[in-house]
């Protein structure tokens, strides 16, 4: 007794000093014992007592109860049956003494009371024996209706590790079999009138609890007060009970929805409900909508919960509302309704419904069909509403660009208005593309012909319907889109009209190619887009996607286009990103330009670059300027490489032949002189992967010196960008030779240099201090291992290649995290593979079939030579398809020998990592790693000696044995780890490979839970 009186005190003593103490690092320091506290066994007396101590406060009690929660989840193995049965016993003794409250200790109690109903086998019937104790005293039904609130929540609590059979069984017979019962208690604590005053909103809480969870049918509930309990309380002013009843009505309509399953009965009785019941009500909530103040006024989180109760009932309905429209009228009216409020957050719940309204009209209707009549006119409103929401503030206007606006406003605006567009493309589909673009047509007109002239507002809204439409408008309308496209020389000179009708043009050049009397308006119109600042961006964009389309109407001009180019690449009023879309349409046109034109504009483009960044270049002293010119003249003439496409065009090929071998020695020239600069070495990069991705014919003479730049580049600056490169050359490096052995040692060898530049940069530097690079390395290598595994594993540098990999899973930035463990999976996991089929066909010879995958034919210890010796594939092998190219024998020995010299180090790295480093996505991939190291450390030195018959080794299981031995009992329980260690020795006895992933990523999971779950 004292020994517990004084791990009370001492208990309190750190609740003072978190709470009071003005001492942060004391504070800290309480939080810290505090945490280890709640690992302890004596938690469990010491909390027990806390809370069986009237003389202390609700804070105190509050804690103990949660350390008792968190022990039912954690610990709950420590107290056994006979201790958990006398646990129940204790905290429904201290639920009862504090029915009173704070509210905050009761919920904590319930909690843990459910969590240990969940476990407890034993406690045969928790909804019996709560009822009995608390439903006699009217002051502690309160308890009971929390208890039972909580409780179908914690069945389905994640942190709760039960055997499947186990929790089905549980959840029958504390839920599912219960829920009859529960109906008629909360029916029984309606018509009590003694109750508390909030009794009946605590009802609501649990019926909705236990509705949302799928107990309760509704034919449980449609003859008892719970329906009109429900939608009785949409009426409260009070915010907190009208989200309950928000909650409550949705989960009602929810469980109408149509289900495969249903017998003929049960669809009766839904449309039944749906029809006499639900929409009556619903009607008379589209009423209260109407009419609610806090609607007019404003209310976000009323508008958001009037328009989640229509869009679940449309959602739910939707197909019962094509097909009888009549009926649902009143419904589809409240939903067009809401789509008018001003809450944008609120309307978009209810966008997927439109969708799918639209969707299944086309396919249940016909266009004589009523019903389709109907809803036709529904979604010509819809299209008008939508084109309202799209208008910007009034406060947009030429003095003030930004409204009043945040960005983060600004943001969610331009979220808003696509999403919305999406809507309106649903709409051109029901109500027909002519008659749909009507709609902004006549908004259009209203603005440039009206004698008042409209907001500026108005007009852009409908252009920008405009655009979004255009996705679903077909390329041979010819009633409605002639008429708005002459309408755009007499719109009013604004820069956000420019800027919305050239991104209109844009959206229509296909049509546009379609009816080419109007490329020549465009270019012009597009053009002078290109002299305000505010336009040029749209007008860069525009005039892609016009040359990109109707480049065979604009090859004539290719000249005048080049010297407009020119002209405003000159007049600096194009931001560099607008430059390369300029560069690409270019390259479009000059595309479609026919012989004998085309080497001449090809040259007249790519002359002036190159004579321009040769002179660049040859300067002694360069200024910022000069940098972000080499820069932008790099990406110019990459981009225009890129996009142009000559087909049966000798003179071309050769010219671009010319003007690639002569703009190598430029892009050396640049890697000497910048390669150490961010912005121009990504330039570079950008350039070198066009030449290796579509000229790798060209380059082939050179490819050697490209690769070798490469490699230079990175090993003198260390950027990442290099690293990129390098992993886009290894994608196409079949093509940089005539023989793909050759190919394969051009791309080994710089694999190689650049991991002896990356392995010395990673021995004196953290890894988490250098993530990008990180992630670009082992890309690099997962990419290299994937193409050419013989090759890059028998590499002198490989094993420490594979001992950095270890070291980097301690990296903890996300992507870098994916990055490692990927390149770990692509090693280990074809050599898995291999140990498999080699054990299953009881030999240890391999080989490459046509089609890559090994077979008998080598032997595993003549991998190495064999890897070592590309020239001895044959030549039907080195034509494989480039994204199957591997050619070489696969080290199977090799990757085994690594894995038992250092597997143990690895071991301990995806450990550490899956119980306290790794991103939580990353844990599914790191799990699989682990379960394809134990099949190969366990399986594969035996296979590769030939020894078939022998079982797996233990290897695995020691260490496995060291690394649980040093995990404190406090973090993971001795009984819990021996249960991992037994079913892992099992499972790789037994040769289950599959299932050790399934033991790692629920110890992980545990783990996690139990110790890192609530931070």
């Amino acid at each position: 007794m004292a020994n517990q009186q004084q791990s009370v005190g001492e208990v309190i003593n750190a609740l003072n000093s978190l709470y009071q103490g003005s001492d942060l690092v004391g504070r800290e320091q309480a939080n810290a014992w505090l945490e280890r506290f709640q690992k302890t066994t004596e938690a469990w007396t010491t909390s027990d007592a806390i809370l069986g101590t009237a003389e202390l406060g609700p804070a105190a009690k509050v804690f103990a109860a949660q350390t008792l929660r968190n022990k039912i989840i954690n610990d709950y193995a420590e107290i056994g049956e006979q201790g958990a049965l006398s646990l129940r016993d204790s905290l429904v003794t201290h639920l009862r003494n504090a029915r009173s409250g704070p509210q905050p200790l009761i919920t904590q109690l319930c909690l843990a009371l459910a969590d240990l109903a969940v476990q407890l086998g034993a406690w045969t019937n928790p909804f019996a024996d709560m009822a009995s104790s608390f439903l006699s005293d009217p002051e502690s039904v309160s308890c009971l209706l929390e208890f039972l609130a909580v409780l179908p929540e914690e069945v389905l609590n994640e942190r709760i590790v039960l055997a499947p059979d186990f929790f089905r069984q549980r959840s029958n017979d504390i839920l599912t079999n219960r829920a009859g019962d529960l109906i008629q208690l909360l029916v029984q604590c309606l018509q009590q009138p003694d109750l508390r005053p909030d009794t009946h909103i605590r009802v609501l809480v649990c019926f909705t609890s236990w509705l949302k969870n799928g107990e309760i049918t509704l034919l449980m509930v449609q003859n008892t007060p719970l329906l009109e309990l429900a939608f009785a309380a949409l009426k409260a002013d009070d915010d907190s009970v009208f989200d309950t009843a928000v909650d409550a009505v949705c989960g009602i309509i929810y469980e109408t929805r149509s289900d495969s399953d249903d017998d003929p009965g049960s669809v009766q009785a839904k449309n039944t409900t749906v029809e006499q019941v639900l929409v009556p009500q619903l009607n008379g909530v589209a009423a209260q909508m109407r009419g609610d103040q806090q609607v007019v006024e404003g209310d976000e989180e009323r508008i958001r919960g009037y328009c989640q109760i229509f869009a679940e009932a449309g959602e739910a309905w939707v197909q019962r509302i094509v097909l009888n429209m009549g009926v649902f009228e009143g419904l589809v009216g409240a939903l067009v309704d809401c789509m008018r409020l001003e809450s944008l957050d609120a309307i978009a719940m209810l966008f997927y419904f439109w969708n799918r309204l639209a969707d299944l009209t086309l396919e249940y209707t016909s266009s004589c069909d009523p019903s389709r009549r109907s809803l036709v006119t529904v979604f010509e409103t819809i299209i008008n509403i939508s084109i309202a929401h799209l208008k910007y503030p009034e406060s947009y206007d030429s003095s003030n660009m930004r409204g009043g606006m945040t960005a983060k406003e600004r943001d969610e605006f331009r979220e808003f208005r696509h999403n919305i567009g999406d809507v309106l493309k649903d709409c051109v589909c029901v109500v027909g593309q002519s008659k749909a673009l009507l709609h902004p047509y006549n908004i259009i007109v209203a603005n440039i012909d009206g004698n008042a002239q409209l907001p500026w507002q108005d007009l852009e809204a409908a252009l920008f319907a405009l655009r979004a439409m255009g996705a679903v408008i077909s390329s041979n309308e010819n009633e409605m889109l002639p008429k708005i496209m002459d309408t755009f020389a007499r719109f009013p000179s604004h820069p956000k009209l420019r800027y919305a009708a050239t991104l209109v043009i844009g959206r229509y050049t296909e049509w546009t190619y379609e009816h080419p009397q109007y490329v020549q308006f465009q270019l012009n119109y597009i053009a002078e887009g290109f002299k305000m600042r505010e336009v040029a961006a749209a007008s860069a964009q525009s005039l892609k996607f016009l040359c990109q389309d109707c480049a065979r109407y604009l090859a004539e001009h290719w000249a005048d286009l080049l010297k407009f180019f020119n002209e405003v690449v000159s007049s600096n009023t194009l931001d560099e990103g607008d430059v390369i879309e300029f560069s690409e349409a270019l390259a479009h046109v000059v595309s479609a330009v026919p012989e004998p034109s085309t080497t001449s504009a090809i040259e007249s483009f790519c002359m002036p670059v190159g004579q321009e960044l040769g002179t660049l270049l040859q300067k002694p002293a360069f200024v910022e300027d000069d940098r972000r010119r080499i820069a932008l003249l790099l990406d110019r003439l990459g981009v225009f490489l890129r996009f142009l496409y000559v087909e049966n065009n000798e003179p071309a090929d050769m010219l671009l032949s010319r003007i690639i071998n002569e703009s190598w020695p430029l892009v050396s020239m640049s890697l000497q002189r910048f390669g150490s600069d961010a912005l121009v070495s990504e330039s570079i990069a950008k350039f070198i992967r066009v030449l290796v991705e579509f000229y790798a014919n060209v380059i082939r003479p050179i490819a050697p010196q490209v690769v070798d730049a490469v490699v230079v580049a990175f090993q003198q600056t260390g950027l990442g960008v290099y690293l990129w490169l390098g992993r886009r050359i290894l994608s196409v490096h079949q093509n940089l030779a005539a023989e793909d052995s050759i190919a394969l040692q051009l791309v080994t060898q710089m694999v190689e240099k650049i991991s002896e530049a990356t392995l010395a940069l990673f021995q004196g530097t953290q890894f988490s201090d250098i993530p990008e690079t990180t992630e670009d390395y082992f890309r690099l290598i997962e990419r290299a291992v994937e193409r050419a595994p013989g090759y890059i594993i028998n590499l002198p540098t490989f094993p420490y290649i594979f001992q950095a990999a270890i070291a980097a899973l301690e990296v903890n930035q996300f992507h870098a995290q994916t990055s490692v463990i990927t390149a770990w999976s692509q090693i280990l996991a074809p050599t898995k593979r291999h140990i498999r089929m080699m054990y299953t066909n009881k030999s240890t010879v391999q080989t490459v079939t046509s089609s890559g995958t090994q077979d008998a034919s080598a032997t595993s210890s003549s991998a190495a030579a064999a890897a070592n010796s590309p020239a001895s594939v044959s030549r039907a092998q080195q034509h494989q398809h480039h994204h199957n190219i591997r050619l070489d024998v696969y080290p199977v020995e090799q990757v085994v020998d690594l894995c038992v010299k250092h597997g143990f180090d690895l071991t301990v790295k995806l450990m550490y990592g899956l119980m306290r480093q790794f991103d939580r996505e990353v844990v599914p991939e790191a799990a699989d790693v682990l379960a394809l190291l134990t099949t190969i450390v366990s399986e594969g030195p035996l296979v590769v000696k030939g020894q078939f018959n022998t079982p797996p080794l233990a290897t695995m299981c020691e260490w496995m044995q060291a690394i649980m031995s040093q995990i404190p009992e406090n973090n993971y329980p001795a009984a819990d780890k021996q249960v991992v260690l037994k079913e892992l020795a099992e499972h790789i006895q037994s040769r289950h490979w599959l299932r050790i992933k399934a033991i790692v990523s629920d110890f992980a999971a545990a783990f996690w839970r139990r110790n890192l779950g609530n931070k």
